[in-house]
């Protein structure tokens, strides 16, 4: 009786110090596992309005691209500068590359997170017409989009994907409708510059600070991309990201436009209706909110950390 009471406190003793090794273990784990902060991504966007309106020819142009760069360079396994020449103008494109530890991984299983950089040079939907001919300062439509891709470089720096993972940030998005300049020049010439590169998959990201944000489905991304974007949308129901709403939105020209020419599937997310401060001197870091952030950002950390996230062939 004395034996079989040692050995059953013996064995309790085994199994409590097993449970408490694997608590530890999962809490270790739990602690390294990368968290998207939509707080730190709202710093991003203050810094970029710091410096001003990312124009042609603005001091701030190039204060932004050194800041890009400088947040990319330390975690990136490769960054490039693409300049590059359209319509006239002179812009460049910044592309920054982070590599899973599995360097088994194929090279095509990859997945692009991509926004626009530069902001428009006038605010022509302004209502006060003396503010028409100023730029526009871009705290969400451009800055908020870049923000949540250096968000990432921090997150892919301190866990990797289990597949290689693109930031791009394009130029010239915003100079169309301007002495009949096009949309998305930056994008069509990433395309056209790197026929080689042929993603699994990307997401677009505009224009997704708004305190009362509204992401609805994307049409064009619908119609090139319907696999992905369902993916995404699952993705944004389990997390109960109301900004995310299960209906169709409209047609937008935006940056997944050359892509999708392409063949490659990529989908936009982006606020739509567009909120009342899109192209007018009310886009204002006032106007964003780290939680709409937040919800972006984590529907995009569970999309690009999951292994079996999407084959979208």
């Amino acid at each position: 009786m004395k034996t079989a009471g040692r050995i059953t406190k013996a064995a309790q003793w085994i199994t409590a110090t097993l449970c408490c090794l694997s608590f530890a273990s999962n809490a270790k784990e739990a602690m390294q596992m990368p968290v998207f902060s939509g707080e730190l991504a709202l710093q991003h966007i203050a810094k970029q309005v710091d410096f001003g309106p990312r124009i042609i020819d603005h001091p701030a142009k190039q204060q932004t691209l050194d800041y890009i760069r400088e947040q990319l360079l330390p975690e990136a396994d490769k960054l490039v500068v693409q300049p590059f020449q359209r319509h006239g103008l002179k812009g460049n494109n910044i592309w920054a590359s982070f590599y899973p530890t599995d360097k088994s991984a194929s090279s095509r299983n990859r997945i692009m997170l991509g926004a626009h950089w530069d902001t428009r040079p006038i605010s022509d939907r302004d209502s006060n017409i003396e503010l028409k001919a100023q730029p526009v300062i871009g705290a969400n439509d451009g800055g908020s989009g870049v923000a949540v891709l250096l968000e990432f470089a921090r997150l892919l720096s301190t866990k990797r994907a289990p597949l290689i993972v693109d930031l791009v940030f394009f130029d010239l998005e915003d100079m169309g409708d301007i002495d009949n300049l096009p949309f998305s020049i930056g994008a069509s010439e990433f395309v056209a510059k790197n026929r080689f590169y042929r993603p699994e998959s990307g997401v677009i990201v505009d224009m997704v600070c708004d305190r009362d944000l509204v992401i609805p489905r994307e049409r064009y991304s619908r119609d090139g991309a319907a696999q992905l974007q369902d993916k995404i949308w699952r993705i944004a129901a389990r997390q109960q990201a109301e900004a995310f709403v299960d209906r169709a939105g409209s047609y937008i020209h935006d940056d997944h436009l050359p892509f999708l020419k392409a063949g490659l599937k990529v989908v936009n997310l982006i606020h739509s209706p567009f909120p009342q401060s899109w192209h007018t001197s009310d886009d204002s870091i006032e106007r964003c909110s780290a939680k709409s952030l937040q919800q972006v950002g984590n529907v995009l950390e569970e999309l690009i950390y999951t292994t079996d996230y999407i084959k979208p062939r």
